[in-house]
């Protein structure tokens, strides 16, 4: 399974989990579980893209641009949910790989111990994921966390595939500590799912479309927003 086969499924699993909310009678099982596979797959493409890029600074320029992009699409979306102010995902991805650009700076820094590698490094961690609990970005912690797990464990598939599911166990037991039932545990299973599809993923990119997925995501919004008229 390439890259390109991921991000399709990925994008058709986004806007499943987007479409109900401005097309209630869309509201199903399907919408409802299958669309909790879009984020992880997203998760683990942007870690695909920051490991294989060579301009590293281009690449977080470019997911800033988008990000900004992004923001209005996804707060006339956010509004048929609701009224909470929150970043787009790509800002959360923006944090996360601005904390791997740092972790990889540091890592490579030969004049310093093993030890101050460490200390620096776990305060880089330490402060990202604090602003994933103090701003209001998309999956908070959760989804930088996710993107570091991916990663972190890129060449190691056994770690990766046991490590993902209990971060998404961790996750939801901390979201849903009073209120645990069959439709958290659903959401668990469906959101740990992408852990064991990305398995299948051979390492190539397959076929090119350069921008077309960055525009895809404001582009969807809107037409979610659109729909929301109509329905």
């Amino acid at each position: 399974m390439t890259g390109f086969i991921l991000k399709i499924i990925a994008l058709i699993t986004m806007v499943l989990d987007h479409i109900k909310y401005a097309v209630p009678v869309t509201n199903c099982f399907l919408t409802q579980y299958f669309g909790r596979l879009s984020f992880p797959i997203f998760a683990f493409l942007t870690t695909e893209g920051w490991g294989h890029t060579r301009n590293k600074k281009r690449y977080i320029l470019k997911m800033f641009i988008f990000a900004c992009i992004s923001q209005i699409p996804f707060m006339m979306f956010r509004s048929l949910v609701a009224d909470k102010f929150l970043l787009n995902i790509m800002f959360t991805f923006l944090f996360a790989i601005l904390g791997l650009w740092s972790l990889d700076f540091f890592e490579n820094r030969k004049e310093l111990s093993n030890f101050l590698k460490f200390l620096i490094m776990f305060c880089i961690c330490a402060t990202i994921l604090a602003c994933g609990f103090i701003i209001p970005v998309d999956y908070n912690w959760f989804g930088i966390a996710v993107v570091w797990l991916f990663y972190i464990l890129r060449n190691n598939k056994v770690a990766r595939t046991i490590t993902y599911p209990i971060l998404v166990i961790l996750y939801y037991l901390s979201a849903y500590m009073t209120n645990i039932n069959a439709i958290n545990i659903l959401s668990v299973i469906f959101t740990a799912l992408p852990g064991f599809i990305i398995l299948f993923y051979n390492g190539k990119e397959g076929r090119k479309m350069k921008y077309f997925f960055y525009t895809f995501y404001p582009v969807h919004m809107l037409i979610v927003y659109g729909l929301s008229f109509l329905f």
